[in-house]
């Protein structure tokens, strides 16, 4: 009797001491092989100050493929496009940094997380790595860091695709937008059962993630919550990208959404369509990150954009 009691008090010591710690490991073998696969390795830059994590095609670049950079949304990493970068390592030198206040680049009360201020490194970045253009493929705010580097910057920009961009209104309000009417910002959560419903909220057809390694990212979320808060509020500064302005982009744009978005309304496409003349696609089944949610389908709709593209400068 005895002896089992120990044993169970053992198993609850084990338990107690490697939960969720089993899941940082599961989590870092999972992101160590999708490394492997995708050919990234994690390197450094300093710009502007900042020393900027970024996950990079392996090797020595070779200038005969193109750059292409995918650029996160808020609260999240580089880790987001590791599915989406597997499928492009032949075709491009790839470059996935973690925006300021964000993964392995981390976060400083002197730094500024303006749109304008984070696409200013980001155009330094391309010109760090020895490019003079790159495509841009954002996600939510990443979306809206493309979509000013393409105004604003457009000598560095070759194309841009936007993945339920931020930076206009929708027409219809998103379960984002009614929470934030109630003084709720899920964002900005303390337990783990509220980030469980923060997650719900970013995908609709979500890949699985044991229970164990979603402990993980719930304290690692909770744990910048007040960084977060900061990058929030020099975020939403900027408010809505001027119409006028946005419609003066000359880059190739292509914008994709999932209709069943609950972070930005789906609807919020028909005011980017009224400002720019681009190609567009919207995802029936599909949340707030195409690029996990069906990153095939993605590639592929990326694709085809790609190739008329490339068929429209040869003409």
């Amino acid at each position: 009797m005895w002896i089992w009691l120990v044993f169970v008090i053992l198993l609850v010591v084990v338990y107690w001491y490697t939960y969720p710690r089993l899941g940082r490991l599961l989590l870092n073998a999972y992101q160590q092989k999708a490394y492997k696969q995708a050919n990234l390795v994690r390197r450094r830059y300093s710009i502007n100050g900042i020393s900027l994590s970024v996950l990079e095609t392996e090797g020595a670049r070779n200038k005969d493929k193109p750059l292409l950079m995918m650029i996160h949304g808020f609260t999240a990493d580089s880790s987001v496009w590791l599915s989406l970068a597997a499928l492009y390592k032949d075709d491009y030198h790839l470059v996935i940094p973690d925006l300021p206040g964000h993964g392995h680049t981390g976060f400083s009360d002197q730094w500024k997380y303006t749109i304008e201020a984070q696409s200013v490194i980001l155009n330094a970045l391309i010109w760090r790595l020895g490019y003079q253009k790159a495509t841009l493929i954002g996600n939510s705010m990443g979306g809206y860091i493309s979509a000013w580097m393409s105004r604003y910057k457009p000598s560095a920009v070759h194309a841009q695709i936007l993945l339920c961009p931020a930076g206009l209104p929708s027409v219809k309000k998103s379960r984002l937008d009614t929470l934030l009417d109630k003084g709720q910002n899920p964002f900005f959560i303390t337990r783990r059962r509220a980030y469980y419903r923060f997650f719900a909220m970013t995908m609709t057809s979500r890949p699985y993630i044991p229970k164990v390694v979603k402990d993980v990212l719930a304290d690692e979320h909770i744990r910048r919550v007040k960084d977060y808060q900061r990058v929030f509020a020099d975020f939403a500064e900027a408010g809505y990208m001027n119409k006028t302005e946005l419609g003066k982009t000359q880059v190739p744009t292509l914008i994709i959404w999932g209709a069943k978005d609950a972070i930005l309304d789906a609807s919020a496409l028909d005011n980017w369509l009224a400002c720019l003349s681009c190609d567009y696609e919207v995802f029936q089944d599909v949340g707030h990150m195409p690029m996990l949610e069906a990153p095939g389908r993605t590639y592929q709709r990326i694709q085809h954009f790609s190739h008329r593209l490339r068929a429209k400068n040869a003409a």
